[in-house]
């Protein structure tokens, strides 16, 4: 098991109550399980996850081995975000009291939720297993703990099927053109190709553009075009997702 695997693990027993709270966690008394989760969120989020897994394991008297803490860093990218998600959300008093109801607010709460997933190799097939379930329960204590607000996982996934349609022109025939390509060398067995496109490698990028029927007979179709209108957006993660049988809605 890695790091986060005994965090998610320590995490869901403390919010279900199967575990005591360990020393540091102190969460509301009653059955209100959102006023849990936030509670959890906010200090899990003080307490970060190392130190959080080491308090857990010495409750059932268990010592982890330290390559365990050493093996993603002093942060992994989940607790990264968590100590940053606050910073990200806040915006001046004077801003938030004039500011006019956004109704673009969940969209904006889905694009922060990815922000986060993508950061951790582990998060990513946690959200996958998650979405195959169609597991409310875990969707809501993950989107509680990254955006500290109710997300719903269909509209998630209505949302994140259909992110181009939010976009420029521009961006809806850049996501159009490597979603298709992309997808295509994956009926191909070419997995290889398509993990190398994904990870950003501009010489693969090169090479595949001259050969791909997508993208060859596109002038526009530079890296930096891929770069700012797949890249940098939402679409690899809806790939990956797509790939690993993830169903998004018609």
């Amino acid at each position: 098991m890695t790091l986060f695997d005994y965090y998610l693990r320590y995490m869901t027993e403390v919010w279900e109550g199967t575990r005591p709270a360990p020393e540091g966690i102190t969460l509301p008394e009653g059955g209100d399980e959102n006023a849990r989760i936030q509670a959890l969120g906010q200090q899990l989020q003080d307490m970060g996850m190392a130190a959080f897994v080491r308090a857990c394991a010495a409750q059932d008297g268990t010592v982890l081995p330290e390559e365990l803490f050493a093996e993603s860093g002093d942060l992994g990218g989940f607790e990264l975000f968590l100590q940053n998600a606050d910073k990200a959300q806040e915006a001046p008093a004077a801003e938030k009291k004039s500011a006019t109801p956004d109704p673009d607010a969940n969209k904006h709460a889905f694009e922060v939720f990815l922000d986060c997933i993508a950061m951790d190799d582990g998060l990513v097939q946690y959200l996958i297993d998650v979405l195959k379930r169609m597991d409310r329960k875990e969707f809501f204590k993950l989107s509680q703990i990254t955006t500290k607000l109710d997300l719903d996982p269909e509209e998630f996934l209505y949302w994140l099927g259909r992110r181009e349609m939010y976009a420029d022109e521009e961006e809806q025939g850049c996501a159009a053109a490597m979603d298709h390509a992309l997808l295509r060398l994956a009926d191909e067995g070419r997995l290889d190709v398509v993990a190398a496109l994904l990870s950003g490698d501009r010489n693969t990028f090169e090479t595949f553009r001259c050969e791909a029927p997508e993208l060859m007979h596109a002038p526009i179709a530079t890296f930096e075009w891929y770069e700012k209108n797949y890249l940098d957006r939402d679409y690899p993660i809806r790939l990956i997702m797509r790939l690993n049988g993830v169903q998004f809605p018609n």
